[in-house]
């Protein structure tokens, strides 16, 4: 056994000297490895290179970033929180104004109007361009016989009472308004009245006045247009033809005589046909966003609002031109302390004094509106209201256990408010209107209240409950 082991150490050594003695002394060797094959699953065998796959990266997918609806930006839930982020050309809120003024970037031409303004019979007043403050000195309307067009413009309200200045186009008269903006600049509300004979064209128009529509009127609003209208009980022969609204509000109110009506559901893109409402009037809306839509009623009307469970609000007039007074009573509109109001499965406000009547069924009535002229004794109990007004004299409108953002009197009207809760603001114009209060408080907290006497309007605090006449 040694003797085999020597005899092999002495093979190895010698083979090594024989591989020694072929190296060329001072020039390095390179020495290439061998890449040895992958042994597949039988034992002794391999797999030729070109058959080895590659290793792939294998990567996450990319996160695709969801599609953006372009119209999100109108489905917020303040309905103009687009305004002002689309560049330097739109006006910008201002919290302390409680309202909205121009960019400061903007460098259009800046003018002011008053309450004198007016546009003529056959004459044509054209802004273009430009950023156009309506400044009044004291109440009056600006009013449009003839035509005015409004494009690539802004229209500041900057008033110091409600409703001060009204925009009216009257008969014959023409608006037209193309890629422009019309806003208040402060909490103080404007109306722009769209009067028998008119011809009123929206194209890309934002806005926030209150508009309203009254006998034969020609009205469309196109290109996300905003269109906040009420239709008058004595609108006939009109043409309103409304197409991709961003903001669509109708306050309806119907004819006298008996209407039935489901509501569509509120804040949604929606198409609405109410062309068998009014006589010989086509009314369309078609791919609109639905904000919100309200019912008024007038003397001698009765409605029936069915199926509406996403709420509406109401309005009501009452009137009387008779040689005796009338008295009406209202109770239970809406919740005074929930703005969201009360859902009715069969409920029924029935008013004698003026013939007329609303009546719900499975829906949810918000808020509520009253407005009394003329000789009528009107009081509401428990109810949740916007801007109940009484809007002449000799009327008499008592309020108990409400809640109310604003109340006006006007023209001789007199009001009572008891044990009731203001959320902005009182307003009582004209000699002789008087609103007397007994146990008033402000509704919110953040909100102060803001006493409005004009033209020898006053508001009197009482120390004892009870309308004193």
């Amino acid at each position: 056994m040694k003797t085999l082991l020597v005899l092999v150490a002495l093979l190895m050594l010698s083979a090594c000297a024989s591989q020694i003695d072929d190296v060329v002394v001072g020039e390095p060797t390179i020495e290439t490895p061998v890449e040895e094959s992958a042994p597949t699953e039988e034992l002794g065998e391999t797999v030729p290179d070109e058959e080895i796959a590659e290793p792939v990266d294998e990567q996450e997918p990319e996160e695709q970033e969801p599609a953006v609806d372009p119209l999100f930006i109108y489905e917020e839930e303040f309905p103009f929180g687009f305004v002002g982020e689309r560049g330097v050309l739109e006006p910008v809120w201002d919290n302390e104004r409680q309202g909205y003024t121009p960019n400061p970037d903007d460098t259009r031409e800046q003018l002011v109007i008053d309450e004198s303004f007016s546009v003529r019979a056959g004459e044509e007043v054209v802004f273009e361009n430009q950023i156009v403050w309506v400044r009044p000195n004291r109440r009056g309307d600006i009013e449009v016989y003839g035509t005015l067009i409004v494009n690539n413009s802004i229209l500041l309200w900057d008033q110091t009472e409600h409703q001060q200045t009204r925009l009216v186009i009257l008969d014959g008269g023409k608006l037209f308004i193309t890629d422009s903006y019309a806003f208040l600049t402060n909490q103080y509300w404007d109306n722009w009245d769209f009067e028998d004979g008119s011809t009123i064209r929206f194209d890309g128009f934002v806005g926030d006045p209150w508009c309203s529509i009254d006998g034969s009127v020609d009205y469309s609003a196109v290109n996300y247009s905003t269109v906040r209208l009420t239709l008058s009980h004595n609108l006939h022969d009109a043409s309103i033809a409304i197409s991709d609204s961003h903001y669509l509000h109708f306050e309806l109110y119907p004819p006298a005589g008996e209407h039935e009506l489901t509501f569509p559901r509120k804040l949604q893109w929606t198409d609405w046909d109410l062309s068998d409402i009014w006589p010989n009037t086509s009314i369309v809306a078609s791919h609109s966003y639905l904000r919100a839509r309200d019912i008024s009623i007038n003397n001698n009307t009765h409605v029936t609002i069915i199926d509406t469970p996403s709420g509406f609000g109401v309005g009501w007039a009452i009137s009387n031109y008779s040689d005796d007074f009338v008295n009406c009573e209202f109770r239970d509109f809406g919740d005074p302390d929930d703005d969201e109001g009360i859902f009715y499965e069969d409920m029924i406000w029935d008013l004698p004094c003026n013939n007329s009547s609303l009546t719900v069924k499975n829906s949810l009535v918000q808020r509520f509106w009253p407005v009394t002229w003329g000789k009528v004794h009107l009081k509401v109990y428990d109810s949740n209201l916007i801007d109940p007004r009484n809007l002449g004299g000799p009327a008499t409108f008592e309020i108990y256990d409400s809640t109310i953002d604003q109340i006006a009197a006007y023209q001789g009207g007199r009001v009572y408010l008891e044990n009731c809760k203001l959320r902005y603001d009182i307003e009582v114009k004209d000699e002789g209107s008087v609103i007397y209060s007994y146990g008033l408080s402000g509704r919110d907290e953040e909100i102060d209240n803001e006493i409005i006497e004009v033209d020898g309007g006053v508001y009197i605090e009482l120390e004892s409950p009870g309308p004193p006449w």
